[in-house]
């Protein structure tokens, strides 16, 4: 009997501490999943600007492919300045990707936790991180997509610098550029269809471990 109580004794503690050990993993990858978002802020920042200055240069990119060939010094002045809004997405690019890759290298801390959950909450996580490598690389993807746009645009403002450009040539190039922005779209769906995915189980994960966190919806409330 006392044998038995000695064994109830011993599985109770050794429960107890797995519990407790999975508690606390279960804490440790809240902290950098958190910590994470923190860093993808600047991302979400720049993502913005970007749009706004998108926007400007396209006004101006609309202008210089409608000109006449026999009118190209008279749009140097808007070439200059569809130039410089193009640095100006460069450099958010940059900051965009900065931001990224400082979110993605918070995140891989979370895998040094995963051993240390239970069963189920383990199944998540590693359906968590799968998700989120295949995010990062369809960000990477997006970004390529991107610098390459970006040089078929800086391309053509240097083609429209030539007062010999022919229209040819210059179809050609809004061609090629328009396949880019093709290339860019899809890219970017399949990113934001993986930040779906990886939210939807970061809220499941959250769930599995019963963490009580709340979530900000679309529209700014609470859930």
């Amino acid at each position: 009997m006392k044998k038995l109580s000695l064994l109830f004794i011993m599985i109770t503690i050794t429960t107890f501490i797995v519990a407790c050990n999975s508690n606390q993993a279960a804490e440790d990858i809240y902290n950098h999943l958190e910590s994470s978002v923190e860093e993808e802020a600047g991302f979400h920042e720049a993502q913005e600007e970007l749009v706004d200055v998108e926007q400007q240069e396209q006004e101006l990119y609309n202008e210089l492919i409608e000109v006449n060939m026999d009118e190209l010094d008279e749009i140097q002045g808007t070439v200059e300045e569809a130039q410089a809004l193009l640095e100006e997405r460069r450099e958010l690019v940059e900051q965009e990707k900065t931001s990224i890759d400082a979110a993605k290298e918070e995140f891989d801390q979370v895998e040094e936790s995963i051993e240390d959950l239970d069963e189920e909450a383990q199944e998540v996580a590693n359906n968590m991180v799968t998700t989120m490598n295949e995010r990062y690389e369809a960000f990477q993807n997006v970004y390529d997509a991107y610098n390459k746009s970006l040089d078929l645009d800086q391309e053509l403002y240097d083609m429209l610098a030539n007062e010999d450009l022919e229209q040819e040539a210059l179809d050609e190039q809004v061609d090629e550029i328009n396949s880019s922005y093709d290339d860019i779209t899809s890219a970017q769906q399949t990113f934001n269809d993986k930040t779906e995915s990886f939210n939807d189980l970061k809220r499941e994960f959250y769930e599995t471990v019963d963490l009580n966190v709340e979530f900000e919806s679309e529209n700014g409330e609470t859930e």
